[in-house]
């Protein structure tokens, strides 16, 4: 399915596994992966190859049904990963059709990116063993294993009567097999692969509902900040962008661009920012002190072979300004000094931003005569040029994605037209690859599912939504006009000035907004250009009755016929 795929993962561990969209999971990335076979009555169904498959998001969370319409109705295919003793890839069928069929799990020695390897398969009761390991855990005794070996599919031989063997050995390391069990109308499948150690007894019993690890994607990414934005496919995006972006952080570390060609150090730093500007404070921090303690006697910071120095700086710098945490600045002062004076030797595409984000740091600490030289030193930086992408390869969402968000400050109506673009190019599970062909909105190169894209496009709504960069806070930058009637609300967006909420609801053709800037100053001026350029409200809290929108609105909400300021709110 070309280079399109979605990220799975647990915030809970590093393992991140990827589903293509016909919903071949690569269980064991470079060596096997798990695949889902349908027999309706005569026939078996191969989704790979299946005309009638659709792919949905379970709430916007990283967990993936893929549909197939056979045998009277849907048969649901639903992927996700989950903690019980320990951490595991959940993979189940569901069979909501009118007939029963037949499900066969396929093993086979390969992945999304190419050939890997199996030497030996065995299964014991409900357990198959693969090269030794377990590798997957059956709910209920599988009818018959079928096997192959030196290339041979076993979907050639899914039909024979032969004795159903236990195991197979292939030195050739093309060892495959596929377990085939029948499943009832009604009825529900499940097969579980172990992402950490070995399962002491049997796991199927205790991993939790797929519905249940939707819901606790939502709380991690609602206790951040939340958004009650009109319904449509915009807000959809946005809702599984912020939630999918969780999936770049390891604990300790990113991954961006899982899959695909090495990434920059400004990626690293966008995707860094992104989290944090979501309010992911936590992960920010981990990451942050991870590299500090990984930093070098020469003041550098590597990741996967690439200079983070600058962009980790840069991160912080913006990371701190949301969430102004004295005691971290504190323990990250040397790690930024050190680090400052590695960029002034060694200065990359990021080293200005980073060596501003030092200073920044610095002075909330008290280093005044660091700070003093940095001013001296930054202008003096030359920054190398940046490679341009080719993208010849269909469209570039990561540059689309970098332009809409650049935009937004200086034109907002053209960066909100090109994030609209940027959101009709997602997947059906609402990501990018880095490249899309235009027509099937398949990936072309890069990764499957690229992060970076998910980071820019959430940082492009987020500022879009409360921008700070400006000596005013600015709401609402652009108002689409699908929006106009409807109600607005948002709550707890990290912004410099302060966690910024506000609402807006409307009065005939009259919007009204709310503002509330928890800890922000008294004298804040405060705009609200996409509904009203001219007006300018002042302090942390307020809120105001706007002038009239010149455009034809269906109003949706409740119209009052005499537009009366908004009676006093809260976002408490």
């Amino acid at each position: 399915m070309a280079r399109s795929w979605t990220l799975l993962g647990n915030l809970e561990s590093p393992a991140r596994i990827a589903v293509d969209r016909r919903g071949l999971v690569a269980a064991r990335p470079g060596s096997w992966s798990l695949d889902w076979w349908l027999r309706v009555d005569d026939d078996w169904i191969f989704p790979s190859e299946h005309g009638a498959v659709r792919q949905r998001l379970v709430d916007g969370a990283p967990v993936v049904e893929t549909l197939i319409r056979a045998a009277g109705g849907d048969l649901i295919h639903r992927v996700y990963a989950a903690r019980a003793d320990s951490e595991y890839l959940i993979v189940e069928v569901d069979n909501q059709a009118t007939r029963p069929v037949a499900l066969a799990w396929a093993i086979r020695p390969y992945d999304h990116l190419g050939g890997g390897r199996v030497e030996k398969i065995g299964l014991e009761d409900r357990t198959l063993y693969i090269d030794g390991r377990v590798g997957v855990i059956c709910a209920r005794t599988p009818g018959r294993l079928v096997t192959g070996s030196g290339g041979v599919d076993p979907a050639l031989s899914l039909d024979k009567t032969d004795e159903s063997p236990k195991s197979v050995v292939c030195e050739q390391g093309m060892a495959s097999a596929a377990l085939i069990t029948p499943l009832v109308h009604g009825a529900t499948l499940r097969c579980v692969v172990p992402l950490g150690a070995p399962p002491h007894s049997d796991p199927t019993s205790k991993i939790p509902a797929a519905g249940q690890v939707a819901r606790g994607w939502g709380h991690h990414a609602v206790k951040a900040s939340r958004f009650v934005l009109p319904p449509g496919h915009l807000n959809d995006v946005f809702d599984a962008a912020r939630q999918s972006l969780l999936l770049a952080s390891t604990g300790e570390d990113l991954v961006p661009a899982l899959g695909g060609p090495p990434h920059t150090a400004s990626d690293e730093a966008a995707v860094l920012i992104g989290l944090a500007e979501c309010g992911y404070e936590i992960a920010v921090r981990e990451i942050l002190i991870s590299r500090a303690k990984r930093q070098d006697r020469m003041g550098a910071v590597v990741h996967n072979g690439v200079d983070v120095t600058s962009a980790t700086l840069t991160a912080a710098g913006r990371a701190l300004e949301l969430a102004p945490d004295e005691a971290l600045s504190k323990a990250l002062s040397e790690f930024v000094a050190d680090g400052a004076r590695w960029i002034l030797a060694n200065p990359d595409p990021t080293a200005k931003e980073g060596l501003l984000s030092a200073s920044q740091i610095l002075k909330g600490v008290g280093a005044d005569r660091a700070v003093r030289e940095l001013a001296e030193l930054i202008p003096s930086v030359t920054v190398p040029e940046t490679q341009k992408i080719d993208d010849s390869e269909g469209i570039h969402t990561l540059e689309m994605a970098k332009s809409a968000f650049d935009q937004l400050t200086t034109n907002p109506e053209t960066g909100f037209v090109k994030l609209e673009q940027l959101a009709s190019l997602a997947s059906p599970t609402m990501n990018w690859p880095t490249c899309v062909d235009p027509s099937t909105k398949s990936g072309t190169a890069g990764a499957g599912h690229d992060l970076r894209v998910s980071a820019w496009f959430v940082r492009s709504l987020l500022r879009l939504l409360v921008d700070d960069t400006g000596d005013q806070l600015r709401l609402a930058l652009v108002w689409p006009k699908e929006w106009l009637g409807l109600g607005v609300e948002v709550h707890g967006v990290p912004s410099r000035y302060g966690d910024v909420s506000w609402a807006v609801r409307w009065h005939g053709d009259r919007p009204a907004v709310l503002w509330e800037v928890d800890g922000g100053p008294i004298d804040l001026m405060v705009q609200v250009p996409g509904l009203d350029p001219q007006f300018q409200g002042e302090g942390c809290v307020g809120e105001q009755l706007l002038s009239p929108v010149d455009r034809e609105i269906e109003m949706y909400d409740h119209v009052d016929a005499d537009p009366e300021p908004p009676a006093s709110g809260t976002f408490s």
